[in-house]
């Protein structure tokens, strides 16, 4: 190792100017030129040009040699995409978050010449100055296909902006682009957490299933047995109760209907907290999907209602996907508030079933508790400042007391499934 002190500062000298920063007050658009390859070489082409001005001949050498790098640079990835088209696909239409789906590149190169360092970037969530997938090259004359394997974090409709093919091969000064046509779509469902069972809906908004529910009704198993009233049907009289009673005794049945159930989304995003897959407003998407999906397999009617939009209660296969692609296409700007969602006739108009509204603690419930706290309506509310990144505060809202009060991501799946009395003791 050379301990020669000339040696040790002449390297000290050359970290300083290699770090130091000899624009600070330039704007970052400014920055961004400056600093790039193509800036340093039309830097470096200009004062190689003025030493050949002004100093002596060999400085044009200099600057002929930058400029022909600089012009390889840039023509040669402009080229090379000229003759190459590309299509991406999926091997499925729906998935949901986390999952693993197959993605699929069809390069044709109708070019004499490889067309190399391929990248895909752009439409597939994540920094968007970020590759999706490296691609070696397009081989000339030939259609070439490749696979990676594409997991999504986050839900929505993929690709969400259209992607496009790069390369800044051979220098990497300039990085060529050419739009990726997108063969079909995959909608990506939010995640979902296994919940417990169909609290009790009051009213007498029930429609005929095969949901058998702790309710009098006409069609299900015997529950007990009490006096004949009239208008009791003869084939419900229990005639051996009857003999010993000396009166007539009726059976009571089972209610065999369908519950109906009408989830509240509230997607503010003035009233959630943080940014990304891990934010409030994502975590209330995935808690309203997980009580549609988890009910809706029990049997139950499930509708969804969030800013200016809704589902009707409807039951079934259909509308579990009904809901989750509606949650997947759920967009960023839905500034209506929770007050105005519940004051809409969608929700004002539903009567005689069970409303479940998810919100955060930072909302503000319409005036007049009597109707926040009714019976048939339960509260599910996130506390957004266990969702919030760094610096994210603002002053709680007003809310009725909640059925649900869920501090954090990790205290979801335990509440989702065994939060409220009855999915403890059983329904």
């Amino acid at each position: 190792m050379d301990n020669n002190p000339t040696t040790a500062r002449l390297r000290a000298w050359a970290r300083r100017v290699a770090t130091h920063d000899f624009a600070p007050r330039l704007s970052a658009k400014v920055r961004r030129y400056v600093y790039h390859p193509l800036g340093v070489l039309a830097l470096a082409g200009a004062a190689s040009l003025l030493c050949g001005l002004f100093l002596h001949a060999q400085g044009f050498v200099l600057s002929g040699g930058v400029l022909a790098v600089t012009a390889l640079g840039v023509a040669w990835p402009w080229l090379s995409l000229r003759g190459v088209t590309a299509a991406v696909a999926f091997d499925r239409t729906r998935a949901s978050e986390g999952d693993a789906v197959e993605a699929r590149l069809t390069l044709h190169n109708r070019l004499p010449w490889p067309a190399w360092g391929l990248a895909v970037r752009g439409g597939f969530g994540g920094d968007p100055g970020e590759p999706v997938a490296g691609v070696a090259a397009a081989p000339r004359r030939r259609t070439a296909l490749c696979r990676w394997a594409f997991r999504p974090c986050c839900r929505g409709v993929y690709p969400r902006t259209p992607p496009a093919l790069t390369t800044g091969f051979p220098f990497g000064l300039w990085d060529a682009r050419r739009a990726v046509a997108a063969e079909g779509r995959l909608v990506v469902w939010p995640a979902t957490l296994p919940v417990g069972p169909i609290p009790p809906v009051g009213g007498d908004r029930q429609v005929e299933g095969n949901v058998s529910r702790s309710k009098v009704g006409t069609g299900g198993d015997v529950m007990g047995v009490r006096p004949y009233r009239r208008g009791d049907s003869p084939r419900r009289i229990h005639w051996g109760q009857s003999a010993r009673h000396d009166r007539l005794i009726v059976c009571e049945l089972q209610s065999n209907a369908r519950p109906v159930i009408q989830i509240v989304l509230d997607a503010d995003p003035r009233v959630h907290a943080g940014t990304g897959p891990d934010s409030s407003r994502e975590w209330a998407i995935r808690v309203a999907a997980s009580f549609a999906r988890g009910w809706l397999e029990d049997g139950a009617q499930v509708g969804l209602a969030w800013g200016g939009s809704d589902l009707p209660p409807a039951s079934g296969r259909a509308q579990v996907h009904a809901i989750l692609d509606a949650l997947a296409g759920l967009p960023a700007d839905t500034p209506r508030p929770l007050a105005e969602v519940l004051a809409g006739p969608t929700c004002r108009g539903f009567r005689d079933g069970l409303q479940v509204v998810v919100t955060t603690d930072r909302a503000h419930a319409p005036g007049g508790c009597g109707a926040c706290e009714a019976e048939d309506r339960r509260w599910v509310v996130l506390r957004a400042a266990g969702f919030a990144d760094a610096g994210d505060t603002a002053a709680p809202g007003h809310h009725p007391t909640p059925w649900l009060l869920i501090g954090s991501a990790g205290e979801a799946p335990a509440l989702l499934r065994g939060g409220w009395r009855e999915a403890r003791h059983g329904s």
